[in-house]
This record gives C-alpha cells, sequence and structure tokens, in this order.
C-alpha cells in the first residue's frame, strides 16, 4: 500500500512538472492598460490589482501592464485609444463617456442612483451587463464590464451650513455633470475645478462648497484643513462604477479559458474595492470627528425635494434618447422590487 502511494505521488508529482514545462513554452500574451486615473489613488489602485489578478491568475499566459494617467495617453484619451487598437485596454468610468453615449452616467453614477449593493445586483443578476455591453456596441470593441465601484461620497465641504434648500441659492459650488445641472436649478453658482485647485479654492473662499470623493479620498486630499463642515450623505454619488474596455483585436485573439479570467478578476476588483473604501471611510470619518469637522446629515425633506428635480431630468434626458429610457426603465424596474425587498427583509433593532 505504501509502495502504490509513493507511486501515485511520483505521477503527481511528474505531471505537475510536464504541465509547468508546457506553461512555460508558450508565449505569453502581453497587454498594455492605461487608465484615467493618477498614480497613488484609489481608482488606480483598483486598475492595477485587476493587472495583478489576470497576471496570476493565467500564470503569466496573458500580462497586463499597468499604466496610470498620462504615461501612454491623457486620462480622456484612453477609451479611443482601445477603439483605435493603440492599446489594449483602457481603465475608466462609462460616466467618462457621457459626451459621446448619453446613457453612459446610468452605468457609471447618477444622482440619487442606486447604492453599491443593488447596482452590483442589477448588473450581475439583472439586465445590467446586457445593457452595459449593448451601451458600447457603437465603438466595436471586444469587451466591457464594471471592474470597481466606490461607496457613497461626501455631499459637500463648506465653510457655510447647508440645511435648508434656500441655502443653495447663490452658493458657488464644485461639482460636475447631472448635480451640476440639479444645483443650477437650486439656485448654486456651479463651477468645475480638478480635485488639485479644490483646497485652495475653498481656503480662498473662491469657492464656499465643493465635493470630490469618498471619505478616505477627501482625507488624503486634507479637504479637512480648509473646511469647517462636511455634509453628507453623497446623494448626487451614492455609488460610482469604474469600467475595463478591451479592444476588439486584442479580445478576439485570447482564447475562452483567459476571457474567462479577465471576466473573473475584473468582478473580483469590483467586491475588494468596494469593501476596501468601506473600511477606509468608516476610519476617515472617525478622523474628521476628531480633528473637529462638524458634520451635517442633509434633512430627508430636502433629499427629496432634490430627488424629484433628479427625476424630472432624468424622464428629460430619456425623452430624447431611447437607448437611456430602456435603460433607466430597466433600474426604475428593478428598484420597485428591491425597495420591497429591502422594507421586508432589513432589519430594523439598533
Amino acid at each position: 500500500m505504501k509502495k502504490c502511494r509513493g507511486i501515485t505521488l511520483l505521477l503527481a508529482l511528474i505531471l505537475v512538472v510536464s504541465l509547468g514545462s508546457v506553461a512555460s513554452g508558450e508565449t505569453a500574451i502581453k497587454w498594455k492598460m492605461a487608465s484615467s486615473w493618477p498614480k497613488g489613488t484609489i481608482v488606480q489602485w483598483a486598475a492595477e490589482d485587476f493587472a495583478k489578478s489576470v497576471n496570476a491568475m493565467s500564470g503569466g499566459r496573458l500580462i497586463i501592464k499597468s499604466y496610470a494617467a498620462g504615461v501612454l495617453m491623457g486620462a480622456l484619451e484612453i477609451t479611443d485609444g482601445v477603439r483605435m487598437g493603440t492599446i489594449d485596454v483602457a481603465h475608466c468610468s462609462p460616466a467618462y463617456q457621457m459626451g459621446k453615449l448619453p446613457a453612459s452616467p446610468l452605468f457609471g453614477y447618477t444622482p440619487f442612483g442606486m447604492d453599491a449593493v443593488p447596482y452590483l445586483t442589477w448588473i450581475y443578476q439583472g439586465e445590467g451587463l446586457k445593457l452595459y455591453q449593448e451601451l458600447y456596441e457603437s465603438y466595436k470593441i471586444g469587451y466591457a464590464a464594471p471592474c470597481g465601484i466606490l461607496p457613497t461620497e461626501n455631499l459637500a465641504w463648506s465653510n457655510k451650513p447647508i440645511q435648508t434648500m434656500e441655502d443653495f441659492k447663490g452658493l458657488k459650488f464644485r461639482t460636475s455633470g447631472y448635480w451640476g445641472e440639479i444645483l443650477s436649478e437650486a439656485g448654486a453658482s456651479v463651477m468645475m475645478l480638478p480635485a488639485g485647485e479644490i483646497y485652495e479654492a475653498l481656503q480662498r473662499n473662491v469657492l464656499d462648497a465643493g465635493e470630490f470623493s469618498i471619505p478616505s479620498m477627501d482625507k488624503d486630499l486634507s479637504f479637512h484643513e480648509t473646511a469647517k463642515y462636511l455634509l453628507v450623505p453623497g446623494i448626487h454619488q451614492p455609488s460610482t462604477f469604474l469600467d475595463i474596455t478591451v479592444s476588439k483585436r486584442s479580445w478576439d485573439k485570447l482564447p475562452d479559458d483567459l476571457k474567462e479570467i479577465v471576466k473573473v478578476a475584473a468582478q473580483a476588483t469590483t467586491l475588494k474595492m468596494l469593501t476596501y473604501c468601506i473600511n477606509q471611510d468608516i476610519d476617515a470619518l472617525r478622523f474628521f470627528k476628531e480633528k473637529g469637522v462638524e458634520i451635517q446629515y442633509l434633512s430627508p425633506e430636502i433629499q427629496k425635494e432634490l430627488a424629484k428635480k433628479a427625476d424630472a431630468l432624468m424622464d428629460k434626458k430619456a425623452a430624447k434618447d431611447p437607448f437611456f429610457d430602456k435603460v433607466l426603465k430597466s433600474q426604475r424596474a428593478f428598484r420597485a422590487g428591491y425597495k420591497n425587498y429591502k422594507k421586508l427583509m432589513t432589519p430594523d433593532y439598533e
């Protein structure tokens, strides 16, 4: 019996060695991936995590080299780079395609959109992923999928309290996108500034208020040093999807098992990023309190009033674009079911 076990172990070892030699004899497929994110940020971490996961799971058969924004090309040029085949993969956000694909913010972030759990459920279990592919059909790329998600952002850093709708009137507010349109209608004076200029603009009263990202990223930018108030929750961005787009030429060359590895790695990065950010944000909010920041929760009444403005804006955009309308209806139908589920299944004992 011992002899048989020894032979079995020897055969297993020979098999492992032979498989390793076959793998080592293969020519690795090498991809270049450019991102829209600065080096050292949590969003660039997501791009790098995805690349590392693919490299490891493929056993070196597919090697993705990740480049931060500005190294291979500009942050807003990378999706065009994928379309033209200049690079193999882009790590970006669907919302960055708003100028060319009107429905893209519905797959990235929208005011009063879904938070992370229902959003992920709609994507992976509902119609989301199918519609995701349809979104990019006109780009004629090989593959597109979520690859990272941020939890709820901060709503505003300010040196003026924001407690009523009247407080938005005349407020010099840094933001962008649909939320900027909603705040403009509410009477705010909206301006767009790069992340690196927000701190000084608040300090010099060029801005009365501004938003950028989640608590942990805002902590890294030291907004707590220049603003007295932090307004939450981030109704303008309850969650934010990042994604990968792969050039058609590169995708078509991959064998099926490596395609599956790319898909699984993107999902894994999405989950890891969400849990990592929430954990970091817990510490960041505690840190802000310790530093004397006054954290204010926007009243539900104001949230409801702004939500009506957001719904009206979404309806207006849906009327102009059939695909936008299709995606919006899918999301609203899912949210109605999820709302009922959450009402019945969420404990309330704290």
